[in-house]
């Protein structure tokens, strides 16, 4: 004959069920990731600076909080774009601009979640407007009249925001050429093709530009302001704001003390509070 289960047994099947019950539904989010600091991510002569590895924080929250993260690496900043666009993914781990710049007419609604602090524990980016270290060139009134080189529309730093405050400024180069990568315009500085480049503020640390220009060969004149470096950003046409929610609250939780040694920062935080105006002037 078979016996009653015993009451502590029955409270234990009754707990599962209720836990059973209340746990969350299982998310699944594809993500395209272009992290400057991360190992998958960036050029292997900055691989000393640039270890951070998502492969535990991803272990954890599936484990933990049943969210899945499928988690797509793109080395060029123009393949991120390309993967963004196609619209197969649910957001992306990048600068944000990359993606908020593709909405509404891709049919998109990107929100940034949370953003990704550096190896310094600092989520913010500017663009520092830099001359040769025997330039006289001394501040952003001696750039008239100068060849510059600032960014492509790509880039909110080194673009938008170097344009709108040259154009706040009253400041009219002689000649604005617009290069991709941080390394081109570093590289006309060295060469003497140009008197003032825009560069990222990580630039001389974080991208190639470390394996062959020295900080102490330059000196900043002007800085353009601070923007979010990375964020987690989601495209709510795909993903209901419960989930993102869902997700923003795991990656707070985990971050601080509780951030594995691999993710090489402290982790994620909220937003900071960011409204980018993407400069709206004709360049000449």
């Amino acid at each position: 004959m078979l016996k009653r289960p015993g009451l502590s047994f029955a409270i234990l099947i009754a707990a599962s069920l209720v836990f059973a019950g209340c746990r969350p539904k299982p998310i699944t989010l594809r993500l395209a990731v272009n992290d400057t600091y991360c190992k998958a991510t960036a050029c292997q002569c900055i691989h000393y600076l640039a270890s951070r590895e998502y492969e535990e924080v991803v272990s954890i929250l599936k484990d933990d909080y049943d969210i899945s993260l499928e988690l797509v690496y793109c080395l060029e900043e123009s393949d991120l774009e390309d993967s963004i666009r196609s619209g197969h993914f649910d957001g992306a781990i990048c600068k944000p601009w990359f993606a908020l710049r593709h909405m509404p007419a891709k049919g998109m609604k990107f929100e940034r979640i949370a953003d990704v602090l550096d190896p310094f524990d600092n989520g913010l980016l500017g663009g520092l407007f830099i001359v040769r270290k025997e330039s006289p060139l001394s501040g952003p009134e001696d750039i008239n009249g100068r060849i510059i080189i600032i960014g492509r529309e790509s880039s909110f730093e080194k673009y938008h925001m170097a344009l709108t405050r040259m154009t706040e400024q009253g400041i009219r180069p002689g000649k604005i050429i617009r290069k991709a990568a941080c390394t081109e315009g570093i590289n006309a500085l060295l060469d003497r093709e140009a008197d003032v480049a825009v560069i990222s503020d990580y630039a001389l640390v974080a991208t190639c530009a470390a394996d062959f220009a020295e900080e102490d060969a330059f000196r900043t004149i002007w800085k353009t302001g601070d923007i979010p470096l990375c964020s987690v950003v989601l495209n709510l046409k795909q993903v209901s704001r419960k989930e993102a929610a869902r997700l923003q609250s795991a990656l707070l939780e985990i971050s601080g003390e509780k951030i594995p040694e691999s993710f090489a920062s402290k982790g994620f935080i909220k937003p900071v509070p960011w409204d980018p105006k993407p400069y709206q002037g004709e360049l000449k």
